[in-house]
């Protein structure tokens, strides 16, 4: 999959709706700088973003992951296959970030752990340290258990059916 290529198509995509990275962004409850980031290839946008993308667009999701539009040979296979590798992608860019994130967690509680066998923790500076480099540790603990939980999905879900329903609330299903 070619970033960049991805980009370039959102953009085009965009600039012929004649919206500006802001209005797209306000439609999708996202910051202007996470369409900029996709725009330039240095990013992707969720999936859950790409099917609102896709539906704003009035293209295939199939389409957006090729950066072109689509051929008239092309199955419903092949987008299925691309869609999963995206996701796959996906999947391996969020846990490298978690790993990296309690590697740094971890770091940092064996900090506090040996401030705290000093017994510098009750004198400053060390005590403002030590409790930031807690209050880090306890922070990442918290964000590893809702990505585990699924919790920050069906948030990210129910932002979506909000703006949606602010967006459209008289719509007929």
């Amino acid at each position: 999959m070619d970033q960049r290529k991805i980009g370039e198509f959102l953009r085009k995509l965009r600039k012929e709706k004649g919206w500006t990275q802001m209005e797209l962004a306000d439609q999708l409850g996202v910051s202007n700088r996470s369409v900029s980031r996709w725009e330039n290839g240095t990013t992707l946008p969720d999936l859950s973003l790409l099917l609102v993308l896709s539906e704003l667009y009035a293209i295939s999701i199939d389409e957006i992951l090729d950066g072109r539009k689509k051929d008239e040979n092309m199955t419903e296979n092949q987008t299925i296959r691309k869609v999963a590798d995206y996701s796959t992608l996906m999947e391996q860019k969020r846990s490298r970030r978690m790993m990296w994130l309690f590697v740094a967690a971890f770091i940092t509680l064996i900090g506090y752990a040996i401030l705290e066998s000093l017994q510098l923790t009750y004198t400053e500076p060390w005590e403002s340290i030590s409790s930031m480099m807690l209050g880090f540790t306890c922070g990442v603990l918290l964000t590893g258990v809702l990505y585990c939980s699924s919790w920050l999905q069906k948030i990210a879900h129910t932002k979506l059916r909000l703006k949606s329903f602010i967006l459209d609330p008289k719509k007929d299903d």
